[in-house]
Parts: structure tokens; sequence; C-alpha cells
């Protein structure tokens, strides 16, 4: 009679393991996708800031302000983020 019990037992602690080795698989692979979906929309977001495109928005805007306030010595800044940016286009293509 022990034995009988002994064997149910452990027969539902085997279920019990088996259960939850499954529900950790398929949580696993659950990470796994949303991993991957969020590097997909990570290298997006790369390409978007490689792009020249930002950095010349922000150059505009700053460019725009500067005109705004100082007038004459817009020249100035404008020779300078000239040449900053062939430096950085520079850099960046290597």
């Amino acid at each position: 009679m022990f034995a009988g019990q002994r064997l149910k037992e452990l027969d539902q602690a085997k279920r019990l393991v088996v259960l939850q080795a499954d529900l950790h698989r398929h949580l696993l692979q659950l990470e796994a996708v949303a991993l991957r979906e969020r590097l997909a929309g990570l290298g997006a977001a790369r390409a978007t800031l490689k792009s020249p495109r930002p950095l010349l928005v922000a150059a505009g805007v700053v460019a725009g302000l500067l005109a705004l306030r100082k007038g004459r010595a817009l020249a100035r800044w404008m020779r300078t983020a000239f040449t900053a940016w062939r430096w950085l286009r520079r850099f960046t293509a290597e």
C-alpha cells in the first residue's frame, strides 16, 4: 500500500516537472520572439540616426536661431559648422 502511494506521488511530481519544463520552454520562445522584434526596431532606428538628415535638421534649426539673434556672426558660425560637418562626414564614412 505504501509503495503504491509513493509511486503515485512520484508520478504526480514527474508530471509537474514536465509541465513546468513545457511552460519555461514556451516562455523562452516568447521572449526570443519579443527580443527579435525589439532588435528589428533598433536596426531601423540605427539606420535613421546613421543618415545625415537628423544632423542637417538640427543644424538648420541652430542656424535659424543664430540668424535671428546675431546676423553678422552667422557667417563665422556657418564656416565653422560646414567644417565640422565635413569632418564628421569623413569620420563616419570610414
